[in-house]
């Protein structure tokens, strides 16, 4: 949108509640009034904002939104939220009452339920069929019953946690077919390169967050772009030019090493970041961080749910944050040895001992949960000058 030359007001903060998006609207209210530039040549605003699961039912029929994009839906804040056919339901009140244009996920069967028999524009993204891993999916734990009759879903294939081919052997209820579909093309630690096809046309581009569920953020973007009017061409070279947000796959430099903070705050996202680090040619050494504030969730049984065993971590893991004990006993019956663990509570102290014997070349990757990432990076900030997350 900005290199379309729109002037784009956003919540890069992730303050997703009523007062959070009023605030931003009070920060920009000049432009939103005058809708010019400071050079004097007519500028359009295009606000995009992220919008918590419970607050999206009350406010889209407030803001009227052009267009919605759903990703998907995964376990968080289980104190907060339950399962996650009550948030499913949210978000269906909120599109069903703002009558938006609804940009969807076809492989989640959560989201992708979402458009059916929907009477407004509905348009979805997902894998390229071919490229989605064969397997039955009968290790799904997330949303395995239909939505529609509650009978188990057998899948055709399955690229991670629910998302994949999904169909309900008794209603007959199945993945829609995607209006844009991506496949992955390369990836490394710094980039993932992504062929999209949509109407006929096809574009290749590096999308410089890497991981396989940020080529669903950035399909859902490009999609979404479309539903706008924008070129498929240009949207896509423009994501090529994207940093990653705060906390989300973030890199910067320490002297002769690098760092790299990836969020992860239920099952499938420690899953699919335990993945990526395992892959990662320039592993060094690893952090987690497990806190339990109310932006959290108080909850933390979740790391239970999470296949530990399967994609073990090598070596010494860090582990801190208020319920550090919590996770470390959790890595201990995963098969992780009491001497390859090192908890403290202390974040900086366990940081900077990780630091120090993480090889020249490599990267230290800390895996904090929400309020965890926000205590270590405000460190950061001072320590390093990393920007202020809310910039």
């Amino acid at each position: 949108l900005e290199e379309q030359g729109m002037a784009v007001i956003t919540n890069p903060s992730g303050a997703n509640l009523d007062s959070g998006l009023t605030t931003t609207l009070l920060d920009h209210l000049a432009l939103l009034r005058r809708g010019r530039s400071e050079a004097g040549s007519t500028t359009q605003a295009a606000l995009v904002f992220e919008i918590d699961e419970a607050f999206f039912a009350k406010l889209a029929v407030r803001i009227k939104p052009d267009i919605c994009i759903v990703t998907n839906f995964f376990r968080d804040q289980l104190d907060r939220f339950g399962e996650l056919q009550h948030t499913r339901d949210l978000i269906a009140r909120g599109l069903a009452e703002s009558k938006t244009t609804a940009v969807l996920c076809a492989d989640d069967s959560l989201c992708a339920s979402l458009g059916k028999d929907r009477p407004y524009p509905t348009a979805y993204f997902g894998m390229k069929t071919d490229c989605v891993p064969q397997q039955s999916g009968q290790a799904v734990l997330e949303s395995p019953f239909c939505t529609f009759c509650g009978a188990r879903y057998h899948y055709d294939g399955l690229v991670y946690g629910h998302l994949g081919l999904f169909t309900c052997p008794d209603c007959g209820y199945h993945r829609p077919e995607p209006d844009l579909v991506f496949e992955p093309a390369g990836s490394s630690e710094r980039k993932l390169t992504l062929r999209v096809s949509c109407s006929g046309q096809m574009v290749e581009f590096d999308n410089p967050v890497p991981g396989l569920h940020n080529a669903y953020n950035a399909t859902g973007a490009l999609l979404a772009a479309l539903q706008a009017g924008l070129p498929l061409a240009q949207s896509a070279q423009a994501l090529s030019r994207t940093q990653a947000a705060f906390g989300r796959m973030e890199r910067f430099a320490i002297g002769d090493r690098e760092v790299c903070l990836i969020l992860v705050k239920n099952p499938v996202g420690m899953e699919r970041a335990l993945e990526f680090v395992s892959h990662a040619d320039d592993a060094g050494a690893v952090m987690m961080m497990l806190n339990a504030n109310d932006p959290d969730g108080r909850d933390v049984s979740w790391i239970w749910d999470v296949h530990f065993e399967e994609s073990l971590l090598p070596g010494r893991i860090g582990i801190s944050g208020i319920r550090c004990h919590d996770l470390a006993l959790r890595l201990y019956y995963a098969g992780k040895k009491p001497d390859e663990l090192l908890v403290t509570p202390e974040h900086l102290n366990l940081f900077d001992q990780l630091l120090a014997v993480c090889p020249a070349g490599r990267c230290l990757y800390l895996l904090p949960n929400y309020t965890a990432m926000l205590a270590i990076r405000a460190d950061f900030v001072k320590r390093y000058r990393l920007r202020d997350f809310w910039r």
